[in-house]
């Protein structure tokens, strides 16, 4: 479902091998799993794409939906318990298995990574790149019809309502919030990284719908609201 952002670059900054990631949480299924020393490889299917991820060693069964929580993507990444060399991989880490900092990423390149960060990481000047913002009155709809009638709402305002399933504040200096209606889902992005809203809320927002956009590494949206104004209903 999730397919292109109009964002030339975010906070994905190559250094060798090394790709950050946003800590964006994703649902994924579970299709296989490999269990080899101190982690838990699995093969997880997102919507249309199917990558590897590297998570803490955990009991994960194929077929089960969970949520990861991404670190740092890695590319040509060997496992020599696996002896196998992946062409990219996300280690990431899941509810109740939080690995603190950036300088303990599954205790691996920890401090390279980290200097990397303090030193280098810096907001990218270019985020809003190719961003379409309208002054359009909303015009009221539902998340399901953004989907089936995407040239409609394609570059104008919309007012929709659903359940918060996900936020992630203070990326950056926005926050991204994913909304569900019972059906479907939709990511909208508020200029306010500190956006007061939580996963259970029931919510109203109003923001501008961008489509077919991508900056890369399955980063991938269909449609995503940005400019997103939102109030609580609950």
């Amino acid at each position: 479902m999730l397919k292109k952002i109009i964002l030339s670059c975010l906070t994905t900054l190559f250094f060798t091998n090394y790709l950050f990631a946003l800590n964006e949480p994703h649902t994924v299924k579970v299709l296989e799993t490999k269990n080899a020393g101190a982690y838990t490889y699995i093969k997880v299917k997102e919507n249309k794409d199917n990558y590897w991820v590297a998570i803490t060693k955990s009991n994960i069964k194929i077929g089960q939906t969970i949520t990861i929580h991404e670190q740092v993507w890695m590319k040509n990444f060997k496992s020599k318990a696996l002896n196998k060399t992946f062409d990219k991989i996300l280690f990431a880490q899941i509810p109740n298995k939080a690995i603190s900092g950036s300088n303990n990423i599954h205790n691996i390149h920890g401090k390279m990574i980290k200097k990397k960060q303090d030193n280098q990481l810096k907001p990218n000047p270019t985020f809003n790149d190719n961003l379409i913002i309208s002054n359009s009155k909303p015009i009221k709809t539902t998340i399901s019809n953004l989907y089936t009638q995407k040239e409609k709402y394609k570059n104008k305002n919309v007012e929709i309502q659903g359940d918060v399933l996900q936020v992630s504040n203070k990326v950056m200096g926005n926050t991204w919030v994913k909304i569900y209606n019972g059906k479907d889902a939709v990511k909208f992005r508020s200029p306010n990284e500190d956006e007061k809203v939580a996963i259970g809320d029931k919510v109203k927002v109003i923001g501008t719908i961008n489509t077919n956009v991508d900056y890369g590494y399955g980063f991938k949206y269909e449609i995503i609201g940005v400019n997103g104004k939102f109030e609580i209903l609950n």
